[in-house]
């Protein structure tokens, strides 16, 4: 899949569009294909600032930003009931996981 991934804080010039895994799936969760995102204040802080990037997202880099996204469930792991292949969605993700700059990302159903 495609996303745009940061490698270090920086400027809008450190986000690279490129190739990267698709999430799997764990227990609880739904694999979401993105249509749509926002990009908020949190995402341009976080994007220039190594403590709050770090504080919400690890220390692993890189990382893929964003919070909010509205798209369609592709997958869903064998014990979330409450929504379909094919529901549209739209919500923001946990704080500590982010993930919106991609084609699919993979969030709890709750």
């Amino acid at each position: 899949m495609k996303a745009i991934l940061l490698n270090k804080t920086g400027d809008v010039e450190n986000l690279k569009y490129q190739d990267t895994d698709q999430p799997t799936l764990k227990k609880g969760e739904v694999l979401v294909k993105v249509k749509a995102i926002s990009i908020n204040p949190l995402d341009v802080i976080a994007r220039a600032d190594d403590t709050l990037l770090t504080q919400f997202l690890g220390e692993e880099r890189p990382v893929i930003l964003g919070w909010d996204i509205s798209g369609e469930i592709s997958e869903k792991a064998e014990d979330v009931n409450q929504f379909d292949i094919g529901d549209a969605v739209f919500g923001m993700l946990e704080a500590d996981k982010g993930g919106a700059y991609a084609e699919y990302v993979a969030v709890s159903a709750s």
